[in-house]
This record gives structure tokens, C-alpha cells and sequence, in this order.
């Protein structure tokens, strides 16, 4: 019998990690030859989607909420998820919210990246401004609402940084199954010459602290480094726009910005360089992390999230700072080092990769439906 999988995601058109894991869930589970249902609150953009990241796996049917693309509001029209799910039921064995965040009725399983609502906590708020909080509030309090009450879904999160939140805030246990990584692909790169180069990935986004880039480069004048960012959205390149300001106020000649670089073009640059840094504090997982490590780099993290709980694990497999300073020396450290130091950060990417994450999440759905159908009959 087919199994009928419902995927819920707010939106894929993001085009950040949360996306990538929803593309990489869907791949897993057509591999097995399963029906598979996206249902989304906006239209994909799937022309942009394949420009992007080229190999998108096809899905059997697609039901967006809305007919038209939102560029406001996100966090607010997530809620309209919860009124797919009366006829997601009736069309599927399975629903499964991949976008993580609580919802008013219950999927089955919720892979909650982060708990969203927690951000409200000046601990690990983004949103510092006056806007900002005037914007988020509202959500805060909805999600502390629903959080109160009981919700019948099996939790999965990507870090045991994330998951230590989701048992502090919602006082629920998490199941932790790492996100997948294309290590493969990044393993190959090796052009078999090495500068002292220092890459750093991720969306154009205020919460990725690239001011801080700023800074440790100005105490490292003799290196370069270089920030490879998707633009998003307005706020995306309002963000790219300042840091480029910033850069030239200050007459920095060795950063350099790639908005929108090609995978080729990024390719080349993380086989040439010897430091991954990785800028945003309390980061949930940081797949750019273990690309990084795949491609060759050391990873120099802040001492906070999982990239350093989970992927350089306290210290064990990179380095962790706690101020521009400490990022600078260890910066410096891990290009001294490196030859002594590559062989066993590719080792640890390795246990990251899309083939274990395949092979859990596919045993657990399986699991899940032999336990759901065995409480029904009992």
C-alpha cells in the first residue's frame, strides 16, 4: 500500500535552511515511492527553487492557501496552515509540519527547527528594535497560548541546542534527528591549493551579525574574507546595502560580498579558502557549518547554538569564540594549523550527511504508522 504523506511549509519562496530541509524530506520520502502532498499558505516559486539548487524532487500535488505570493505578515499567515488540515486528513495517512512552528491543531509530527515564539526572549531575540517587538508580541503571546495546551504531535528538532529550548519553553521532550547535509557534493571540492581565505554562507539577514565580519577583518588586515549571501526580500538587501556601506566608510579592502553567487562560482571560492566563520549567535543547526567543513574549511563559531554544541561539539571538531578578539586568534590559529586539522573536520561532516537523515526520518514514519494503526486497534 502507498503510504499518503501531507508536508505542511508556510512557504518554500524563503529560500533559506528550513527549505532546503522540506525539499530534502519530500526527496526522502518519493525515493520510497510514497504520495506525497505539499501544502504551503503561498504559490512555490519553483523556477526560482531550480535556479537555486537545481535538483528539486517532484511532488504528486501542491495546495497552496493562498493564490497569490505575500511578501508581509510572514509569521502571522503561518496560521492559516491550520485550516489546510481538516482536508489534508481526509487526503493523506500522514501530516508532517516541516516549517516547525506550534499550530492551533495538531499535525502528527512537527519538526520544530526552533521554537519561534522564543525569540520574543531578549536571551535570543532578533528583534530588539521597537519594531520589531511591536510586531512580534502578538505572535508571542498566541504561541504561549497554544503551548499551554495539550498538543497531540511528535516533536523532532535538529540540534540538542534546540531541543534544551524546546524543553525549557514548552516543557516537552524533542527528538533530535540532524537535518540533511549534500556532504558528497562538498567533499569533492580540493583544488589542491589553499589561501588563507575565510568563507562565510548565509542568507542577507540582520540576525547573521555580518557587522561582526567587519570587525575581526579590521584586525586581520593580511586576510580576506569573503561573505557569500542569498537576497531575499527587501529587508534582505536593505541589510546587504548596509553592510556594503559599512565596508567601504570604512575602506576595507580585504571583504568582499557575493550576493547571489552561483553554486559553481561558490564552489571554487570554498576549495580555495582555510576558515569557515560563522557569525549568528544561537544558531539552530548551521548546515553552512558542516558545508564548510565538507569543502575543507575549519570552522571558527560563536560558542553558542548548535554549531557549537552539535556540529564543532564544545571545541572537539573547530573553534568557539566569545568576542572579536577570540574570533581573530582563532581565526589565525586554525590557518596556522590546518594542514594538521582538515582531514579530521571531513571525517566529522561525514556524519551529517542526506543518506542518514534519509534512513532515520523514513524509519521513523514507518515506525509511527505501525504504532498509530496498533493503538487504533487496541
Amino acid at each position: 500500500m502507498t503510504i499518503r504523506i501531507a508536508i505542511l511549509h508556510s512557504s518554500l519562496n524563503i529560500l533559506g535552511g528550513g527549505e532546503r530541509f522540506c525539499l530534502k524530506t519530500i526527496e526522502a520520502f518519493k525515493e520510497q515511492g510514497w504520495e506525497v502532498i505539499l501544502a504551503t499558505v503561498e504559490p512555490t516559486n519553483w523556477e526560482t527553487l531550480k535556479s537555486i539548487w537545481s535538483e528539486i524532487p517532484k511532488i504528486d500535488k501542491e495546495k497552496p492557501f493562498l493564490k497569490i505570493p505575500v511578501k508581509r505578515f510572514g509569521i502571522y499567515l503561518r496560521i492559516l496552515s491550520n485550516l489546510q488540515l481538516p482536508i489534508l486528513r481526509k487526503e493523506s495517512d500522514i501530516i508532517f509540519n516541516t516549517h516547525g512552528d506550534v499550530l492551533v491543531s495538531s499535525t502528527d509530527i512537527t519538526y520544530m527547527h526552533f521554537p519561534t515564539f522564543t525569540l520574543w526572549n531578549e536571551s535570543y531575540s532578533k528583534y530588539k528594535s521597537g519594531f520589531w517587538k511591536m510586531y512580534f508580541t502578538p505572535y508571542y503571546y498566541i504561541q504561549r497560548m497554544i503551548v499551554k495546551r495539550h498538543i497531540d504531535t511528535l516533536l523532532l528538532t535538529n540540534s540538542k541546542f534546540s531541543r534544551s529550548i524546546i524543553k525549557k519553553y514548552m516543557k516537552r521532550n524533542a527528538l533530535v534527528i540532524y537535518p540533511p547535509v549534500n556532504v558528497n557534493r562538498y567533499l569533492k571540492l580540493n583544488n589542491g591549493k589553499r589561501e588563507n581565505l575565510v568563507i562565510t554562507i548565509g542568507r542577507f539577514s540582520h540576525e547573521k551579525k555580518y557587522e561582526n565580519i567587519i570587525r575581526i577583518a579590521e584586525k586581520l588586515p593580511d586576510i580576506d574574507f569573503h561573505i557569500i549571501g542569498s537576497v531575499t526580500s527587501d529587508l534582505s538587501y536593505k541589510y546587504y546595502v548596509k553592510i556594503k556601506k559599512e565596508i567601504e566608510s570604512r575602506d576595507l579592502k580585504n571583504i568582499y560580498l557575493h550576493p547571489n553567487l552561483q553554486q559553481k562560482k561558490m564552489e571554487d571560492l570554498l576549495s580555495s579558502g582555510k576558515v569557515y566563520l560563522h557569525t549568528m549567535i544561537n544558531e539552530h543547526f548551521g548546515i553552512s557549518v558542516v558545508e564548510g567543513m565538507a569543502s575543507g574549511l575549519i570552522p571558527v563559531v560563536h560558542r553558542s547554538g548548535g554549531p557549537w554544541t552539535d556540529i564543532v561539539y564544545f571545541g572537539k571538531y573547530g573553534f568557539g569564540y566569545n568576542n572579536i578578539e577570540e574570533a581573530a586568534h582563532f581565526i589565525k590559529k586554525a590557518i596556522k594549523e590546518y594542514n594538521s586539522l582538515v582531514r579530521h573536520i571531513r571525517k566529522r561532516s561525514k556524519m551529517f550527511s542526506e543518506s542518514i537523515y534519509k534512513k532515520k526520518i523514513v524509519e521513523l514514519i514507518k515506525r509511527y504508522l505501525v504504532l498509530t494503526k496498533v493503538n487504533k486497534s487496541g
